[in-house]
């Protein structure tokens, strides 16, 4: 990749602007709302979330308009739309946002007004949790308060949930995307290519991952932690960290996991790479081989147009012939909570009817067990959904490196 000097950044076009804001505009019309409210979102900085449960919180207001913190009332028959932001100034896309005046609540609620939404049928994205989007938010993302205070001064209006409306006009990604996830994928890929490079028995992990860390960051990347894993086998879970760890080194023959994460125009994209430090165990073959076979037939039937269902069933069943167990692992990439979300906790049971769509982004990364079920691994990266099946954004080869 090229070095640091040759990198810039000139953000999103006023096209990628309309276009999606069009896409809200006709998930709102054939909904039948008269517009869509995103209301002022819980301050996930305030929390005990994860960063990216945290930008998750606020991802529909930067999809629709590239600022941190903002309310979005956008009219779905083609006007403009009226954006409440606490920020001085604005940017490219929004030049004038409307301040914040006495309250969220009353400034959002004269917004509406202005918009003439008295009596409209208003969709509001982010009151519940999301096939497409908040899939992890149970509760929704909204701020309470501010979304009563709305409510109580517009008793005439209907307010109903339109998460999927913004959801799914962010679940099929622009060309732009797709070119900001590929190219978050290749410094996620870096990333994991400096960790392979300088992983050895008494290197301080503390070390390691800031020179990962630093790797992705002189390559483009916001700043976004990785999760590491790191620990002998056997051991029951890895430990997990998000921060260089103090006085820990890698030691023989310990298991290095990872989700590396890189975020290129405000999108996160992941690659992950298991390691070994020492010689990979016969006994781990058969599942790292399994694991391959599995990533690249999930890859095959990533194909549109047909319900999650068969892949999910597919991914589960295909360690059974072998007389192994596999799981379904993967998500949406994008803001930060995309989805739908497929975990071994949950199966992906409620987005079993959600049809798979040309040009989505994927972390696709399957886990596959060991016959006796004493070792599992997962390996994997962004795959962008093609008429072909799934296409890697970032050429890897999949399996467990071996460091010894």
């Amino acid at each position: 990749m090229e070095s640091p000097a040759d990198i810039k950044w000139t953000g999103y076009s006023l096209a990628e602007r309309d276009w999606r804001w069009r896409h809200v505009r006709e998930g709102a019309a054939q909904a039948g709302f008269d517009c869509i409210l995103v209301p002022l979102c819980v301050d996930g900085r305030n929390l005990h979330l994860s960063l990216e449960q945290a930008r998750g919180t606020r991802s529909d207001c930067r999809f629709l308009t590239c600022l941190d913190n903002a309310a979005v009332i956008l009219p779905s028959d083609g006007r403009e739309p009226i954006i409440v932001s606490d920020q001085e100034s604005g940017n490219d896309w929004v030049t004038e946002p409307r301040p914040v005046e006495n309250s969220w609540g009353e400034s959002m609620t004269r917004a509406l007004l202005d918009a003439g939404m008295e009596r409209a049928r208003i969709g509001v994205s982010g009151i519940r949790r999301g096939f497409y989007t908040h899939g992890r938010a149970f509760h929704g993302v909204v701020n309470h308060s501010s979304y009563a205070e709305v409510l109580r001064r517009l008793p005439n209006a209907r307010f109903e949930n339109a998460t999927e409306v913004v959801g799914h006009a962010r679940y099929v990604k622009s060309a732009e995307q797709i070119a900001c996830l590929r190219r978050g994928a290749a410094i996620a890929a870096a990333g994991i290519d400096k960790m392979v490079e300088l992983a050895e028995p008494g290197m301080d992990e503390g070390l390691l991952y800031t020179r990962v860390m630093q790797r992705m960051v002189g390559l483009g990347s916001e700043y976004y932690p990785m999760a590491f894993y790191s620990g002998l086998h056997g051991g029951g879970r890895l430990p997990r960290f998000e921060d260089p760890a103090e006085g820990r080194t890698l030691q023989v023959n310990y298991r290095i996991a990872n989700e590396v994460d890189a975020v290129f125009g405000g999108l996160i994209a992941q690659e992950q790479q298991p390691i070994f430090l020492g010689r990979i165990p016969d006994g781990w073959k058969p599942a790292i081989d399994l694991q391959r076979d599995m990533y690249y037939a999930a890859l095959e039937h990533l194909t549109p147009g047909q319900p999650f269902a068969q892949f999910m069933d597919l991914v589960n069943s295909f360690g059974e012939k072998r007389g192994m167990k596999s799981q379904l692992l993967m998500h949406g990439r994008g803001y930060g909570d995309d989805g739908p979300l497929f975990t071994p906790q949950n199966r992906g049971g409620r987005n079993r009817d959600l049809l798979i769509e040309k040009d989505c982004v994927f972390i696709v990364k399957p886990i596959a067990h060991s016959a006796d079920g004493t070792f599992d691994t997962s390996w994997g990266g962004c795959v962008l959904v093609t008429e072909n099946g799934g296409e890697p954004l970032v050429k890897r080869t999949p399996g467990m490196v071996s460091i010894s």
